[in-house]
């Protein structure tokens, strides 16, 4: 009998220049190399900042606006205070959420298609923020179910959900570019990055902390951070599982 909630075979995988296929990334055969994934997302930076940037400026405006008219369609509908308390409130502070996270989730997954088009050394286009839109329910789901089991984690003496928030963070990555289900990719990328689990935790931890000093001058300095760092986890994707469709 099959089992449709285990890790996707390598069969399933066509792997790119570096050779790597899903299958390896379980093994644990990548490593992450900082100071080599940074120096070529510093590189590659250019030419894509303008894509990023402009992505990320639509998807905050689109955000902006849906977000004010599902909040005066809810507060019309059920004649609810958006200040208050009561059940009314809290469905319209849910339905808000959702709305959110179903604008934000797909643009996120396409300004990923931008950089992994940039690693490959392709062109990425403005029009690829919008080429995810179509898998905008798996990115829900897979979100939902990211969020319940990471807050179990937390339940469970806090360590459990540090670690499965580390270990989640490939989760959307492999929906955009393997066309994995929500089940099947958290538990990929939990399986993969389990093998070198510290390496992405100093990892990620490096980012955050550019990204707080690129804030301190007035923000400025996030024009050149957040391209980066979109880049190079885009680069990290690559050396853990490799590309297939980009």
């Amino acid at each position: 009998m099959s089992n449709n909630y285990s890790a996707p075979s390598a069969t399933l995988v066509n792997s790119n220049n570096t050779g790597q296929t899903v299958q390896d990334a379980i093994e644990g055969n990548y490593s992450v190399e900082l100071a080599d994934i940074l120096s070529e997302a510093w590189q590659k930076t250019k030419g894509i900042k303008r894509y990023i940037l402009g992505a990320g400026a639509t998807m905050y405006a689109i955000v902006f606006v849906v977000i004010f008219a599902v909040t005066m369609a809810t507060i019309m509908a059920s004649g609810a205070d958006p200040e208050s308390t009561g059940p009314a409130a809290v469905l319209i502070q849910f339905i808000i959420q959702i709305v959110m996270m179903a604008i934000i989730l797909p643009f996120s997954a396409g300004i990923f298609v931008m950089c992994m088009k940039q690693v490959q050394g392709e062109q990425p286009a403005f029009s690829d923020a919008f080429s995810c839109f179509g898998k905008t329910g798996t990115l829900l789901l897979t979100m939902i179910l990211m969020y319940i089991m990471i807050f179990i984690g937390f339940l469970l003496f806090i360590i459990p959900g540090i670690y499965l928030s580390i270990a989640y963070v490939m989760a959307i990555p492999l929906i955009v570019d393997k066309d994995m289900g929500p089940w099947e990719a958290l538990e990929a990328s939990r399986k993969a990055i389990t093998k070198h689990w510290f390496s992405m935790f100093v990892f990620l931890i490096v980012l955050s902390l550019i990204m707080f000093v690129s804030m301190l001058p007035l923000f400025i300095g996030m024009i050149w951070s957040i391209p980066m760092m979109s880049v190079a986890m885009a680069v990290l994707y690559r050396e853990i599982f490799g590309i297939s469709s980009y």
